[in-house]
């Protein structure tokens, strides 16, 4: 492990995350809808946490889980993603 704490890994993986959680919603809605148009999208993270305001809160505790779970994958692995 390296010296430090959990300040790197936790950047890391919220960066990861915050790239790929939404792109992962929005295919996954694309897919259910079987339909790849992307018009009434907008907004990239305001197309992959619509809905009200439970379906909001789900995401946002997902998104969190899997931040959590990689920052301590990254931690005790002594790893890095952006170095």
């Amino acid at each position: 492990m390296k010296k430090g704490g959990w300040q790197r890994s936790l950047i890391d993986a919220a960066l990861l995350w915050m790239a790929v959680f939404p792109a992962i919603r929005v295919l996954a809605d694309l897919v259910k809808a079987r339909s790849f148009d992307l018009s009434g999208a907008g907004y990239f993270w305001a197309f992959a946490f619509r809905g009200d305001w439970s379906h909001i809160a789900v995401s946002l505790g997902y998104l969190a889980v899997f931040i959590g779970l990689t920052a301590a994958l990254l931690r005790f692995s002594g790893k890095t993603l952006f170095s």
